[in-house]
């Protein structure tokens, strides 16, 4: 297990630190759906399975896998960099009776996936749902999952292909501030692609051969059109209008909702899509 430290300033596991109270919230439930839909895939678990859920987050991953099995359950490893992360996890767990005294099923620790110290040939399935984009060294860690995994064990990566939530927000900036730069998300561009995802895997170990990759449509959503604009706000407001006058970002809300489509203001809900890996070793 890696010590618990805070995140170097500045980096994307500093955000998700800073972030994690309201991560799953700011989410707008999309990366839930992700996961739900990773768990679909084959080989499907079983009460067998030795499970690594990196880049835990909150535990999204590892609480769907956990609810699939009410009795006998598999033995799962959650592991995050960011030390909040970690905690609020820790205490769900707790709340949920996932972590007891004399119960191995579940083991959560601060780790890095880039270092990651599982000894090789541990897990039979390994899930990064949509961490790698935000890795320094995306490829180190991607060297890392297959090292972990059992020999025909399998890894199930999710990245982002469309950040639908992009458009609304950008459009609102720029009729609040037509001069201004569009706000992106401290991501490559380059992640937004099959072509990258497959790269990092094949450098990471994987053979092309056993990579099958898939678009999955998901949903941006709150309960209602004031919740996303809620939501949206909560998310984006800060790195948006970081140094706006209170008017101005007052402007802003009202325009992100007016650069919702029709459709978005009636379902509450902004279509993202992702891009999901399954590779074999």
């Amino acid at each position: 297990m890696s010590s618990a430290q805070t995140p170097a300033p500045g980096t994307a596991a500093a955000t998700f630190d800073k972030s994690s109270n309201a991560y799953e919230r700011m989410t707008g439930g999309c990366t839930r759906e992700v996961a739900q839909f990773l768990l679909t895939l084959e080989p499907k678990l079983d009460a067998s399975s030795i499970i690594l859920d990196n880049a835990c987050g909150t535990g999204i991953m590892t609480s769907e896998i956990l609810d699939l099995f009410p009795n006998a359950k598999p033995r799962v490893y959650a592991a995050d960099l960011a030390p909040s992360m970690i905690a609020n996890f820790s205490a769900l767990a707790r709340a949920k009776g996932w972590l007891n005294e004399g119960d191995n099923d579940l083991t959560i620790c601060v780790m890095d996936a880039e270092d990651l110290t599982y000894p090789d040939n541990t897990f039979t399935h390994s899930y990064t749902n949509l961490g790698f984009p935000f890795f320094p060294q995306a490829e180190k860690a991607a060297a890392h999952v297959y090292r972990t995994l059992k020999v025909g064990g399998t890894a199930f990566i999710s990245t982002w292909s469309k950040l639908g939530y992009l458009r609304p927000v950008q459009e609102a900036q720029l009729r609040v501030r037509p001069d201004s730069k569009p706000w992106e998300i401290p991501m490559p561009e380059e992640w937004l692609t099959r072509e990258k995802l497959i790269e990092v895997l094949e450098r990471g170990g994987f053979h092309s051969e056993n990579i099958q990759i898939q678009e999955r449509t998901v949903g941006y959503k709150g309960k209602d059109l004031d919740d996303l604009i809620d939501i949206m706000k909560a998310s984006f407001e800060g790195h948006v209008t970081n140094g706006w006058t209170d008017d101005d970002k007052e402007k802003w809300v009202r325009e992100l909702r007016n650069s919702l489509s029709e459709d978005e203001r009636e379902t509450a809900r902004i279509e993202m899509l992702a891009w999901v890996a399954v590779a074999q070793k």
